[in-house]
Formats: structure tokens, sequence, C-alpha cells
């Protein structure tokens, strides 16, 4: 085999590894019960272990599921909550389906609370992007000083565009302070 072929195999090898749930030193160390922690925290579900399972399996190494499981249950006391729930909506992520009907009841309305602040931030980027947009066309196509009467209403129209649009984004900010935190 040549070293070209060697090193091809690899960085296959080291490529794919990239997308397995754990690293070999992880797999190695086999702290279970912290592993497990880091998954419930992270709402992974039950059959979670199964991507463990596969990522360990080349080295030989097999999940200690009680330590796993008693792992994630701790985890889950952290994501199970209003305030993990919140902070899930305003950065715009759903929430996995892992917690109990009494506790998604309780992360229900934190959740809609982040989903209200993460729902005014992009129509703010929105309208920031349209108004960089509308700047550029002005700079590109109506920065000359021979303006047409129809560039010039166009300018005008552009300019107007402008200024509604940063007058919405001063509205959905001050809109969006309320939801910046949990009131409850």
């Amino acid at each position: 085999m040549s070293i070209r072929f060697i090193a091809t195999i690899v960085a296959l090898g080291l490529g794919l590894s990239g997308c397995a749930s754990l690293t070999p030193q992880q797999c190695m160390n086999g702290n279970w019960a912290e592993i497990g922690a880091r998954d419930g925290a992270a709402g992974r579900g039950a059959d979670y272990i199964n991507a463990h399972r596969d990522a360990c399996s080349e080295l030989g190494i097999v999940p200690d599921p009680a330590a796993w499981l008693a792992g994630r249950q701790a985890g889950l006391a952290r994501y199970c909550t209003p305030e993990n729930a919140y902070i899930n909506g305003r950065n715009g992520s759903r929430l996995e389906p892992v917690c109990t009907p009494a506790q998604r009841i309780s992360m229900s309305r934190a959740y809609d609370w982040g989903l209200q602040y993460f729902a005014l931030q992009t129509d703010i980027n929105e309208a920031n992007a349209e108004i960089a947009r509308i700047r550029a066309v002005i700079l590109n196509e109506l920065s000359h000083p021979d303006l047409t009467p129809e560039e010039a209403d166009r300018l005008a129209s552009l300019e107007f565009r402008i200024r509604r649009l940063q007058s919405d984004i001063r509205m959905d900010e001050l809109r969006q302070r309320r939801y910046a935190q949990l009131p409850f």
C-alpha cells in the first residue's frame, strides 16, 4: 500500500468520526453518567444511547445503559424547565418531546414567550437586510447627479421605504423589550 492510500484512508476515517456522537476519547473514558447528563440537558431521547453504541463499537466499547439513563434523568431535570424552554424559544429552536406532560405544560408559556422574542428579532433582521438592499440600489443606480424625473421619483420612494422600515424596526425593538426576559 502506498503512503498516499493510507493517508486517504486515515483522512476518511477522521472525517467520518466527526459525525459520531462521541469521540474515541469519550468512549474510552466511559463516564456514562456524565455523558447521559449532557444528553439529557440537550433534550436527547432515550434512544440516543444507540448513537453512542455505534460510535464506540469500533473500539469494542459498550455503553453502560443504567449509568447513562441515570445521568440522562439528571440532565432532563435541567432541560425540562421554563427557563430552558424560554431560551429554546428565544433561539428559534424547537423543544424536544422528552419532558413529562406536566413539565411541558409549565414550559409552554415560557417557550411561547421566547418565540415571540425570536419572531420580533427575525422581523428586525429582515428589515435591516431590506434597508441594506435598498441602500445598495441607491448607491449603485441612483447616486449620480443627473437623475431623470423617474429616477428622482424612484429615489424618493426608496428613501421613504427606508424611513418606514426604520420606524418598523423601532416599534419591533420596543415590543421585543417585553419579551427580553421571562416575566414569571
